[in-house]
């Protein structure tokens, strides 16, 4: 009878399978390198484009959901959850390359660490520069900062000289290693998110449930950025995700508060 994997690993594709497969090959190497049972799962939200290009590319034991339109990063992760059955799940991004030394450490930490809900490395793009992929949970005196004064608040800008693992407010999307205990408790990301602050909310709920996050910058991964995505300060959704985030999580006259900063900052931004 075959093992049940240690690891499940959510993968979502968009029109990009050549990188999808990219992403999988080094998934693969790793796991077989570490010697972690681990399971893949893709979810392609450009299925009717790209299906059968993905199938070719990528191992024949890869399980794929095939969407018929983009349901979303919250949604399509979901899926992939649903179908999983390893100890740990792992959300990683598809431009976003793993080696065996990342899941060595991480599965490891969480083993070690009872409190740790959730872990994520750091990441560096291909040109080893230093990617900023934690941060605080988002504040109204944040949102003033950044949208007013244009300046970041809620990140932790000294990360880069961090060296050991630290307790954080939140850890961007591109890589999120969870325990199975811990998505069983808090449940799966918020559907109402299509995308971007889906990964924010989701550190939020687990923080609540008396996890912590961990960013551990021991170990480091490569990360292009959005390769498939559109994303940033000129993503429509971003700014009225961020208002839903507090309307759900700090209550409505947060949600009332924010809504009004972040449409004022953006005035601003036109006009100067």
């Amino acid at each position: 009878m075959e093992k049940e994997p240690q690891l499940s690993v959510i993968i979502l594709n968009y029109k990009n399978p050549e990188l999808t497969a990219k992403c999988v090959d080094c998934l693969v190497a790793a796991s077989n390198s570490a010697k972690i049972r681990t399971e893949t799962i893709i979810v392609d939200n450009s299925a009717p484009e790209t299906a059968s290009t993905l199938r070719k590319l990528v191992p024949e034991d890869v399980k794929i959901i095939e969407n018929e339109r983009n349901l979303g990063f919250s949604k399509a992760n979901n899926q992939g959850i649903s179908l999983s059955r390893g100890e740990y799940v792992l959300l990683l991004n598809n431009d976003a390359f793993v080696n065996s030394e990342v899941l060595k450490t991480g599965i490891r930490f969480l083993n070690e660490t009872p409190d740790c809900g959730l872990w994520a490395p750091k990441l560096v793009g291909e040109d080893g520069t230093f990617q900023m992929t934690c941060a605080r949970l988002p504040s109204i005196k944040g949102l003033m900062v950044e949208y007013l004064l244009f300046r970041s608040y809620d990140r932790y800008v000294d990360s880069e000289s961090w060296e050991e693992p630290r307790v954080v407010g939140a850890v961007i999307g591109a890589f999120m290693l969870i325990r199975r205990g811990v998505v069983e408790s808090v449940g799966m990301l918020d559907e109402d998110y299509f995308f971007t602050v889906e990964d924010i909310d989701y550190c939020f709920r687990v923080s609540e449930a008396n996890f912590n996050i961990y960013y551990d910058p021991t170990v480091c991964m490569v990360h292009l950025v959005s390769a498939s995505q559109k994303e940033g300060i000129e993503y429509p959704e971003l700014h009225s995700n961020r208002v839903l985030y507090f309307k759900k999580n700090k209550g409505v006259f947060s949600g009332f508060l924010s809504g009004i900063i972040i449409n004022l900052g953006l005035f601003l931004r036109k006009i100067l």
